[in-house]
Formats: C-alpha cells, sequence, structure tokens
C-alpha cells in the first residue's frame, strides 16, 4: 500500500496536465530516408516546481489502419511547464499519405496531420536571412521582420512567391510556441511584417508547406520548413508574469463540480533568468457561456507559498473558464490571462 500511494498521487497531478503545444518534424516524411520524426510535446497546466507529471501518451495512425506507439522523454522542466520528445524511424513500406499524431496527457488529446511521401516527389523548401528590428526594442514600439523562401535541391533553389509564412513566439524561459502573425512571400519570394513589441523572446518564421497558386499533386509533396529561432530583447516596465492553469474534469454532466487548480509566476531576469512563483497575490475565475461572449466573474482567491491558486465551481454550461491576476504595482510587475480552457456540459 506504501508503493502505491506515491502513484496515485502522481496519477491525480496527470489528470490536471494539459498539452498546449505539438510539433512534428519533418513534414512530409521522406520514405526509405531514415530520418526519425520528431514530435515535441509541452504540457502545461497545474504544475508545480519539481512536479513529475504521468508521462506523455502518443501514437502514429497511418492512411490504412496502421497504428505505431511512441515513446515520450522528458526533456526539461519548469514551474509551470514540461516539454518532451518522442523520435521514431518509420519503416520503409508503409503506406504513403496522410498520417496522423495522437498524443494524450491527462484528459487533454491532441492531434497533428503529416505526410509520408516517395523521395522522387519531395520539393524541399528553406527559409534563410529572416531579421527582425530593432534590437533591442521598446515595449509598445513596432517590431520588423523581413526573410526569404525558396524552394529547390541541392543547388538549384528558386524563390517561392505567393505563400504564407507565419510567425511564432516563445517567451523567455518558455518552452511552447504561439502564432503572432503572418505574412505573404512577393514575386522575389521575400516576406515581410510588423508587430508591436511586448515581451523579450525568440521568433522564428515557419511555411507550413500548404501552397497556393499551385496544382494539388505538386502541393502534397512541398515540404514544410522553419527559420532559424532569432531573439528580441524588449526594453520595458515591469517583470513579465503568466499563469499556468488546467481545469477537471473537462467534460460531463452539466451541474458537476470541476476543480480549476494554477500557479502564478514572476520572470526574474537576473543571470540566466527564471520563472518565481508569485505568493500572496489575488487571481480571478471568470467564465464566459458559449455564444454569450460576456464573461462573469466566479471568484477570487488568493496565491499560497508557491504561488499555487484551486477554485471549486459547478459547470452551469459549456463555456470557457479564465483565470486573471491585476497587478497592483505595474511598474513592478504586469498583469496576465491564463490561457482560455474550454469545459463542455452535457
Amino acid at each position: 500500500m506504501r508503493l502505491l500511494l506515491p502513484l496515485l498521487r502522481l496519477l491525480r497531478r496527470a489528470d490536471f496536465a494539459v498539452i498546449d503545444f505539438v510539433e512534428v518534424t519533418p513534414d512530409p516524411v521522406i520514405r526509405g530516408r531514415r530520418e526519425p520524426l520528431r514530435v515535441e510535446v509541452v504540457t502545461g497546466g497545474a504544475g508545480e516546481a519539481g512536479d513529475a507529471r504521468d508521462l506523455v501518451r502518443g501514437e502514429l495512425a497511418g492512411p490504412d489502419g496502421p497504428r505505431i506507439e511512441l515513446d515520450f522523454v522528458k526533456v526539461d522542466g519548469s514551474p509551470f511547464e514540461e516539454s518532451w520528445v518522442a523520435e521514431h524511424v518509420l519503416d520503409p513500406e508503409v503506406p504513403r499519405g496522410e498520417w496522423r499524431v495522437v498524443v494524450r496527457a491527462g484528459e487533454s488529446i491532441e492531434q497533428r496531420a503529416f505526410r509520408v511521401v516517395a523521395g522522387e516527389e519531395a520539393t524541399e523548401t528553406r527559409i534563410t536571412e529572416f531579421v527582425l528590428s530593432p534590437d533591442p526594442v521598446e515595449e509598445g514600439a513596432p517590431l520588423s521582420f523581413r526573410g526569404l523562401l525558396e524552394a529547390g535541391r541541392d543547388e538549384d533553389w528558386v524563390r517561392l512567391g505567393g505563400q504564407r509564412v507565419v510567425l511564432t513566439f516563445r517567451a523567455d524561459g518558455m518552452f511552447s510556441r504561439r502564432d503572432m502573425a503572418e505574412a505573404e512571400t512577393d514575386e522575389s519570394g521575400v516576406f515581410s511584417t510588423t508587430v508591436t513589441a511586448t515581451e523579450s523572446g525568440f521568433w522564428r518564421a515557419e511555411f507550413r508547406a500548404a501552397p497556393r497558386r499551385l496544382a494539388r499533386a505538386e502541393a502534397a509533396a512541398v515540404a514544410s520548413t522553419r527559420s532559424a529561432e532569432v531573439h528580441s530583447t524588449v526594453q520595458g516596465s515591469g517583470a513579465q508574469t503568466r499563469i499556468a492553469y488546467s481545469v477537471i474534469p473537462m467534460s460531463g454532466k452539466r451541474g458537476r463540480t470541476a476543480t480549476h487548480k494554477g500557479t502564478l509566476v514572476v520572470w526574474v531576469a537576473e543571470g540566466p533568468g527564471r520563472w518565481d512563483p508569485l505568493p500572496q497575490k489575488a487571481v480571478r475565475l471568470r467564465f464566459d457561456p458559449a455564444g454569450a461572449a460576456a464573461s462573469s466573474a466566479q471568484g477570487t482567491t488568493t496565491t499560497g507559498s508557491r504561488g499555487q491558486f484551486a477554485f471549486k465551481k459547478k459547470v452551469p454550461s459549456t463555456g470557457d473558464w479564465q483565470v486573471r491576476f491585476d497587478s497592483d504595482v505595474p511598474a513592478k510587475r504586469k498583469s496576465a490571462e491564463s490561457p482560455v480552457r474550454r469545459v463542455t456540459a452535457t
């Protein structure tokens, strides 16, 4: 029994894990090349420093039924995020076509599609000359980006015009990325865009292999590509704060009680930088019923010594829940909003 209790506690913590980010590379996979398929996953939610969640589970699902189990390994962690990686070399005889990666952590499930093609079908792409300016930049000021998208193989590269490029961002101390802006390449393959600078972190340009103005057969074999990361330093008052947040159960009967848990942390820029818990701060829970477009307050609580908080609330209907922190000293630390969690009621 003594051995069983730690396992039960581990599984209870795992229920609160939420998959915040999934990335699959390469896409497409060249059949027979023996290059491993790499699946990167970031879990967030109600984590805390030193919290060991249940292993992330996943599988590959082929176009005609084959399923291959993935073995995920935790590679990094923070007070509220964990980074996981799985690699698998597909058999040279696997069927071509669209495959799916299915990833699970607690109640959270995410899927990503990728393609398997023959080597002679593939057209490689690359993003070069990706730069941002100015650096450093003042908070709230324009931050500009520029880069070049090309397609080809070996030394035969041509500029790829009329294509969508997505700008993604990973904040300092974070593992997950989020989409921030889009740009379209001109006839010379050059793309450019401008965003408002809000926080320091790493930017990357991504071409997601959905080419326009190309025949469908050609589009199916064009590869996705990503630029190298470029760091931007944003100068401004107030340290960044973040809220890790998850809910359990995320689906079930109307009127059931759901537990909302999370952690409030603040970025400390000294040395290599780190996220520290932010104790004794008020956080508010809000609910937005599906289709209502108007949120209502559901209560306020104070974070504990490790920045943790918890609410227990009945679920009136399907809708979105969010936790907010309003800073009482904006010049010292910024306000923050958690990710939105959709909770369904039947």
